[in-house]
């Protein structure tokens, strides 16, 4: 995304309460009825909601310009009164200047109808920060992925499937940077090569020429319907690929960016491992229809998601590591809202939304953070910068502390989530067929998800490919007595989570190639030298803090900190597919992906589990449901668990493979 600082729209509000915007001299919707338009020309043009009333799995519109949110309010009001339990609707919109929430707030106040969904959007409309934001709202099988940036910058991070287009935005002679050739190309893009239950459509209020010519260049069969309300005409139409022969998938994108088959709602998932990544990846599976077995021997958060409180943060970068901004931005996002939605009622026993103090050990780290702001002008319901012992820091005001293991086993407290103790020992996906060993026999399962950090490689076999990096760390629990009050999760070298159960949280040590599974004062040492971090009251605190316990885990990092969430190849076979990319990189074979049957991965979350793994079990939820992403294509690239095979066999790196 190239613009990295978002701008909310100049309004205007007409005689008749309408918003209108300035820029554009346009109003945001009719000034007969703008419900009734959107049901006109969007839901009917479209087909809708017939086409949801059979049928089942994803249904996916793209919309152009999101504005008030009218439209996707009233496409939610309809799909909840009309559409098979079998369906659910993800709902993809473009916005350049997203509204404030109190000029939303306004503009949909005029429908009265709508008020209990507005209010649901409201409460989780996301800050003005670049990039994808993904909304959810599993009781009504619902997903909103809002995407805040140009849309000639979001839609090249899109792709298929698609059943429906909303080509909604200003008028074509008042908004022409938009109705461009680029913007047809893209929807050509997006829209080719569909499924027979996936035949894209496309309606919008406007009959003007060049969108129509642009349309029919994109392959849809396009006609002029009787427009709404004043407008004359406008256009609809089906994709029809009425322009030349079409290349095959392979051809319009990377092969690594190509899925396995989906599979069908009721499948049985198991999921192998019970911590932040498993429980999360359940969850989201099992409000996406399926039947999941979640299996650990230990129990559910024993291992490194066990620890007694976790501190829910980011920290995004000053510069133009946006991919790891992108991504940690959007993760941490959604996982406030997950954490609320699953321990609302336990605030202050589970979780606590205290906030997040990030401080600065030094005169490098106090520059990074100015330069974060003063690039990124954050909004401040996402960090402000305020005062700490005389120094600047950065407060994230939604974040704080939550109980990973409390987290977990609510994740895990659904109807359709069975939990098992059953070992699993190896997976086996020879002749094409998933078979599951466990310590009691064998399991039966369409699918599989490994998320047991660094035990991963050892399930999926020699054949595939996972460079992982343990490494330890031990916390160290303090009493409270002597010791400053904390009001925020304080966060330096080691972090520090306000009291519970009258002792407080601090850690963790990061120890590489390191073993050890009992606690050492040494180590205790280390996370008590790192008080002084937190301030001049902190000071002494060393000297006679009295640690009464602690714990040890051990994290699961990835070469470049990011997790691991996807389907999983088979390493020789890419290997043979892909060699020509040794000799040159950009000889692409256009071969299909030799994916290990049924077999997917989510590890690699490091000490940042709390924030990354709630929209890596989305992602994977979505690729297994046959769902388009919730994440721009450059953010799903790099979280792809075939992204250092690929690296390495490029790099010639591979030693001793055929």
């Amino acid at each position: 995304m190239s613009d990295r600082i978002i701008h909310a729209p100049e309004l205007t509000w007409n005689a008749d309460g309408l918003p209108v915007a300035s820029v554009f001299d346009d109003p945001y919707f009719s000034v007969d009825n703008g419900l009734e338009e959107t049901r006109y020309v969007f839901l009917r043009q479209n087909g809708l909601p017939e086409r949801w009333a059979t049928g089942e799995g994803p249904f996916r519109i793209i919309e152009t310009g999101f504005g008030t949110g009218l439209n996707f309010l009233a496409t939610w009001q309809a799909f909840r009164a009309s559409a098979s339990p079998e369906r659910w609707l993800h709902f993809t919109s473009i916005e350049k200047f997203p509204l404030t929430h109190e000029q939303l707030k306004r503009a949909l106040a005029l429908w009265p109808e709508l008020t209990d969904l507005s209010a649901k959007l409201l409460s989780a409309y996301p800050p003005a920060t670049p990039g994808f934001h993904v909304l959810s709202w599993p009781e009504d099988r619902i997903t909103l992925t809002l995407i805040f940036a140009d849309v000639h910058d979001a839609l090249p991070e899109l792709n298929g499937p698609v059943d429906a287009w909303f080509l909604d935005g200003f008028a074509p002679a008042k908004n022409p940077a938009m109705w461009s050739e680029k913007l047809f190309s893209e929807i050509r893009r997006i829209s080719l090569n569909p499924q027979p239950e996936h035949i894209p459509t496309v309606a919008t209020f406007t009959a003007a020429g060049l969108v129509r010519r642009g349309l029919k260049g994109a392959g849809f069969r396009i006609a002029k319907v009787a427009g709404f309300g004043r407008k004359r005409e406008m256009l609809a139409g089906t994709y029809a690929a009425t322009i030349g022969p079409e290349k095959s998938e392979l051809h319009q994108c990377l092969p690594w960016q190509t899925l396995p088959d989906p599979l069908p709602r009721g499948s049985h998932i198991i999921i192998a491992g019970a911590g932040l990544a498993g429980c999360s990846t359940a969850r989201a599976l099992a409000e996406r229809g399926f039947r999941v077995t979640l299996c650990d021997p230990e129990g559910i958060a024993n291992g490194a998601s066990g620890n007694p409180q976790g501190g829910l943060y980011i920290k995004l970068a000053a510069d133009d590591q946006a991919t790891h901004s992108d991504f940690y931005r959007q993760a941490y996002l959604l996982a406030l809202r997950e954490v609320e939605r699953l321990l609302g009622s336990s605030k202050g026993k589970h979780w606590d939304d205290c906030g997040v103090l990030q401080l600065s050990t030094s005169d490098k780290e106090s520059q990074r953070q100015q330069r974060f702001v003063e690039r990124h002008r954050p909004p401040a319901e996402l960090v402000v910068v305020t005062e700490h012992d005389s120094d600047k820091a950065l407060l994230y005001p939604a974040a704080g502390w939550v109980s990973p293991a409390d987290f977990c086993r609510a994740m895990a407290d659904h109807p359709a989530i069975q939990f098992s103790r059953t070992d699993i020992r190896a997976i086996n996906t020879d002749g094409g067929q998933l078979t599951v060993v466990t310590s009691d026999g064998k399991m039966q399962a369409d699918g599989i998800v490994v998320a047991t950090a660094n035990d991963a490689g050892r399930l999926t076999g020699a054949d595939s490919y996972i460079p992982t990096k343990k490494i330890r760390g031990q916390l160290s629990y303090l009493a409270t007595e002597g010791l400053p009050s904390v009001d925020h999760v304080l966060c330096a070298r080691s972090y520090l989570a306000p009291p519970i159960d009258g002792r407080m949280c601090l850690g963790a040590t990061y120890n590489l190639n390191d073993d050890e599974t009992e606690l050492r004062d040494g180590d205790h040492q280390t996370n008590l030298s790192h008080l002084k971090d937190f301030g001049s009251d902190w000071c002494d605190a060393a000297e006679h803090a009295q640690v009464i316990g602690g714990r040890v885990g051990f994290r699961c990092t990835t070469p470049d900190y990011l997790p691991m969430a996807g389907p999983l190849v088979r390493k020789q076979e890419f290997v043979e597919r892909f060699r020509p990319m040794t000799k040159n990189a950009k000889q692409i074979p256009r071969q299909s992906m030799p994916w290990m049957k049924g077999v997917w991965l989510n590890i690699g979350h490091g000490s940042r589990g709390l924030a990354s793994a709630s929209l890596c079990a989305q992602m994977i939820a979505m690729q297994i449901s046959g769902d388009a992403p919730c994440t721009s294509q450059t953010v799903s690239d790099a979280l792809s668990p075939n992204r250092f095979l690929l690296r390495d066999l490029v790099r010639n790196k591979l030693k001793g493979e055929k």
